[in-house]
């Protein structure tokens, strides 16, 4: 089963407002789906690794997520091929979806200090079960985002 949702925030003069459109869509998915925060086995994320980038995605990510009673792992696939630009989602989709066919996530390359302005728990080791669900999330410089919920049946 797969969901989808897609938010773009922009203030005035287009300054974009990436955290709103990515928490915008986190929770429009989990709705779309019927699911909650505790259903999901792990959240890609766009892992765009800027500072001001993870910053937002990480808020928002938590403040969707945060209320969980453990912590979703977070993986970020980009981070052994870099910014595949409009490619990088359809990457990151089928990443996921081996990392739930094989039940482990793949570590997140050169994740070594955990930044305090960013309170999610990002795999590191690749040491997590996959789950039998996902998040990916993808975002713009622009403020747009989107987001694809994907289920095992």
């Amino acid at each position: 089963m797969t969901a989808a949702a897609s938010s773009s925030v922009a203030g005035r003069k287009l300054v974009a407002h990436r955290q709103a459109a990515i928490a915008n869509v986190l929770g429009a998915v989990l709705q779309s789906a019927g699911a909650s925060p505790e259903d999901i086995g792990h959240i890609h994320a766009h892992g765009l690794s800027t500072h001001s980038c993870d910053i937002d995605e990480a808020a928002a990510i938590h403040g969707v997520f945060g209320g969980r009673s453990r912590r979703a792992p977070v993986a970020a696939a980009k981070s052994f091929f870099g910014n595949l630009g409009a490619g990088a989602g359809m990457v990151e989709l089928i990443a996921s979806l081996l990392a739930m066919k094989h039940g482990q996530l793949f570590p997140t390359l050169n994740y070594e200090t955990p930044d305090p302005k960013c309170p999610i728990h990002v795999v590191a080791d690749g040491n997590a079960a996959a789950g039998e669900s996902f998040v990916n999330v993808s975002v713009t410089p622009q403020g747009q985002a989107s987001a694809v919920l994907v289920r095992r049946f």
